[in-house]
C-alpha cells in the first residue's frame, strides 16, 4: 500500500463490514487497544481529549484501553489531564482518577491560590500621631532600661572558665 492510503478510513471500512472479518475480532480488539494507548500517551493528549476518546468508545472499551497503559505513563497522563490534582502513589489510584476525570463524576483540582505579598513597611509620617504618642509617654512614669550584663574578658574570664 502506498503512503496516500488512509488507514482509518479503511478501518472504519472493514468495521462497516464486521461480519466479513468475523475471524479477526480478537485483533480488532488489540489494534483498537494500541491506537487508543497510543494517543493517550502522546504529548498533546489533554483532559478535553481524554473525554472525547471515552465519549467516542463508550466506558468499557475506553477503561479496557487505558488499563493497558504503562504505569508511568497513567502518571504522565494524569499530570496533564488534572495538573493541580494529588499525586497519587498507586498506580490503580491513577486509573480510577483518570475514569473518573473521563467521565466527568470528578472535576480537575483548581490551581491553589497563591499567598497575598506583604505590604513594604514603612515609616509613619512625623505628625500628629507622633506628637500625641510622645504626649502619652510624658504622663506615664519613666522605666528604667535594664542594667548591662558586663563583658567577663581577660584574667577574670579565665578564673571562671577554670571555675567551671
Amino acid at each position: 500500500m502506498s503512503e496516500e492510503t488512509d488507514f482509518f478510513r479503511l478501518l472504519g471500512a472493514i468495521g462497516g463490514k464486521a461480519a466479513l472479518f468475523a475471524a479477526a475480532g480478537n485483533a480488532a480488539r488489540k489494534a483498537v487497544n494500541e491506537i487508543v494507548r497510543a494517543q493517550l500517551i502522546a504529548d498533546g493528549t489533554g483532559l478535553d481529549e481524554v473525554r472525547q476518546i471515552r465519549a467516542l468508545l463508550g466506558p468499557a472499551a475506553f477503561a479496557e484501553a487505558l488499563d493497558g497503559v504503562p504505569a508511568p505513563k497513567t502518571k504522565t497522563l494524569l499530570t496533564r489531564a488534572d495538573p493541580h490534582g494529588p499525586a497519587l502513589a498507586q498506580p490503580g489510584d491513577r486509573i480510577k482518577a483518570l475514569l473518573a476525570l473521563a467521565d466527568g463524576s470528578r472535576a480537575p483540582a483548581a490551581a491553589p491560590e497563591k499567598p497575598a505579598k506583604k505590604a513594604a513597611s514603612r515609616k509613619a509620617p512625623a505628625g500628629k500621631d507622633v506628637a500625641a504618642k510622645d504626649e502619652a509617654a510624658k504622663d506615664q512614669p519613666a522605666i528604667a532600661p535594664a542594667p548591662r550584663k558586663r563583658k567577663i574578658t581577660g584574667r577574670a574570664a579565665l578564673r571562671v572558665s577554670e571555675e567551671r
